[in-house]
């Protein structure tokens, strides 16, 4: 096995029409999520996840123009990330730490409104390193345990697939 990173995240939650400006402080950098109604997934729904990287939640959420102008009415909550300090997590390098952690959850969810890293089976290249997410905190609909190890191509490519399907 390659060496796996194991990522705290602990989640909060927060109402969508509370708006984002209170989001604007360094510590306001990760993963979201946002939940709301879904003509084919129902209410409550995981619609989308992303990631506030170089800038802060107040400001990447206040750029989905896309969800203001079309979706508005249909979304409800909004769940923020913050890394929980561990010995784990490499905090030199956070920011790829916050790239493959959105890949795999979205790639683990697919959420209704993500089109990109909703592939399958995701390659080496992509991933780069095994992750562990643990989630702790109000995680929505996310498992509380999701890892690269299910969607790579590094041990999907080991495995006779005919016999693991049968």
């Amino acid at each position: 096995m390659k060496n796996m990173e194991i990522i705290h995240l602990n989640w909060e939650e927060y109402d969508w029409n509370d708006g984002f400006e209170q989001f604007n402080e360094k510590k306001h950098y990760g993963i979201y999520q946002v939940y709301g109604d879904h003509p084919v997934y129902g209410e409550n729904a995981l619609l989308y996840i992303g990631k506030a990287r170089e800038q802060t939640y107040s400001a990447r959420l206040s750029q989905h123009d896309d969800f203001i102008y079309t979706h508005l009415s249909t979304f409800r909550r909004l769940h923020l990330s913050y890394f929980l300090k561990s010995d784990d997590i490499n905090y030199d390098n956070w920011g790829e730490s916050i790239d493959l952690v959105e890949k795999v959850l979205i790639n683990s969810h697919c959420p209704a409104y993500n089109a990109q890293d909703v592939k399958g089976i995701l390659d080496d290249k992509t991933i780069g390193k095994d992750v562990l997410i643990l989630n702790w905190g109000t995680r929505g609909k996310l498992l509380p345990e999701v890892s690269s190890l299910r969607y790579s191509y590094y041990y999907w490519n080991k495995v006779d697939i005919d016999k693991v399907l049968k």
